[in-house]
């Protein structure tokens, strides 16, 4: 089954980039300059927005990591109070309190 595509972009370039995306659809075995570029944008897309939602920690991070998670802090019994008088501030629903 075909798939039909609705949306265009429309780009300008010089001469040797051109000629340099040919040359690379040439080696590709895309059938198009349009399917090459697409395929090319697509791929770069994904990559960044992969590099963007990865977190890279070292040995050391991932340990700390870990066994923060292995072992939380006790509540403080000052930040407990603080949290309080906090919600009490901000809260408008009296029964919150």
């Amino acid at each position: 089954m075909a798939v039909t595509c609705a949306e265009r972009i429309t780009t300008r370039m010089n001469t040797e980039t051109k000629e340099l995306l040919e040359r690379a659809l040439v080696l590709s075995g895309y059938a198009s300059l349009n399917s090459f570029i697409t395929a090319a944008a697509t791929m770069a897309a994904k990559k960044l927005i992969e590099q963007e939602m990865t977190l890279s920690l070292s040995r050391q991070e991932a340990s700390n990591f870990l066994d923060a998670l292995d072992k939380p802090r006790t509540t403080n019994p000052r930040f407990l109070a603080a949290a309080k008088r906090y919600k009490e501030t901000i809260s408008e629903d009296p029964s919150v309190r």
